[in-house]
C-alpha cells in the first residue's frame, strides 16, 4: 500500500505549479492534478513529473465552487485501500513537517488516526509585496517571503473515511466514518500571496470576472472583488520571518 496519494484542483497556475509539484512529487506516490481546462502551461508543466495524472473538467469558463467542492468531496475515493492517506489542496497550499512529510504521515499512521491536522496555519506573501518572492522555499533563510495568519483547512485525512463533507471553500468539513481520530503535526501554509500584489490583483479580476451565479448568490468568492490597493494594504500582515517560525 502506498503512503500518500494527492489531489489537487488548479486553473493557470503555471507560477506556482512547478513549486509545488516539486514539493508534493518528493512524499506521494501519486498526484492527481483536477485542471479546469487551463489556458496556460499548467497541463504541459504537469507532464514533467511521471507520478502526475492530469484530469481535466469543464464549467464553461465559469468558477463554479459547487464543482470544486464535489471534487474535493469525492475524486480521493479512489484511493481506497490503495493509499493510507490522501491529500486534498488547491494549488497554492503546502502541508509541512520539520523532518518531511513523510515522517508526519508514518507518525499519524503509527497513532492509527483517521486525520491529520497541523498545529498552526499561514498565509505567505511576498516580502516585496508587489512582486514574486525571488525563493518559495520553505527554509529559515529565506528572506523573501513572510507569514501571517490563516485560517487553515484540514488536507489530509485516510481514504478509509464514508465522507469529509468538505463545505464551499474547504474551510470547514464534517467528516463521517468509523475512524475520526486526529493526529495534530506540522503546519499548513497558504501559498497564495507570494506572487505579489500585482499579478494577484490581475487573477482576482479575472476570476471575479467569472463567478457563477450560484457563487454570486452565496458570496462565494467575494474575495476575489479585492483591487490592487486593497491587497496591497492586506499583504501588510506578512510581517514574520520563516525563522520565526520553522
Amino acid at each position: 500500500m502506498d503512503r500518500f496519494w494527492l489531489y489537487m484542483l488548479c486553473y493557470n497556475e503555471e507560477l506556482m505549479l512547478p513549486f509545488t509539484l516539486d514539493y508534493y512529487s518528493r512524499f506521494a506516490e501519486r498526484i492527481f492534478v483536477w485542471d479546469n481546462m487551463s489556458t496556460d502551461s499548467s497541463p504541459d508543466i504537469c507532464k514533467r513529473y511521471p507520478n502526475v495524472t492530469v484530469k481535466r473538467f469543464n464549467t464553461g469558463g465559469f468558477v463554479k465552487d459547487k464543482v470544486f467542492q464535489r471534487i474535493k468531496n469525492t475524486a480521493w475515493k479512489k484511493a481506497r485501500r490503495k493509499a493510507r492517506y490522501v491529500g486534498v489542496i488547491d494549488t497554492d497550499e503546502i502541508v509541512y513537517h520539520r523532518e518531511g512529510l513523510d515522517s508526519l504521515l508514518d507518525q499519524a499512521y503509527e497513532a492509527k488516526a483517521g486525520i491529520v491536522r497541523q498545529q498552526n496555519a499561514y498565509t505567505v506573501y511576498s516580502a516585496d509585496v508587489t512582486r514574486p518572492a525571488n525563493d518559495f522555499a520553505l527554509s529559515p533563510e529565506n528572506t523573501s517571503i513572510l507569514c501571517g495568519p490563516s485560517g487553515g483547512k484540514v488536507s489530509i485525512f485516510s481514504p478509509e473515511l464514508r465522507e469529509i463533507n468538505y463545505k464551499p471553500g474547504a474551510h470547514r468539513f464534517e467528516p463521517k466514518g468509523k475512524n475520526l481520530s486526529e493526529f495534530v503535526g506540522g503546519l499548513w501554509f497558504h501559498y497564495s500571496h507570494v506572487l505579489g500584489a500585482e499579478i494577484m490583483a490581475k487573477k482576482y479580476e479575472d476570476r471575479m470576472a467569472r463567478l457563477s451565479r450560484e457563487n454570486k448568490r452565496h458570496q462565494w468568492g467575494r474575495h476575489y472583488a479585492l483591487k490592487y490597493d486593497e491587497l496591497v494594504e492586506h499583504m501588510s500582515q506578512g510581517t514574520v520571518p520563516l525563522s520565526d517560525i520553522l
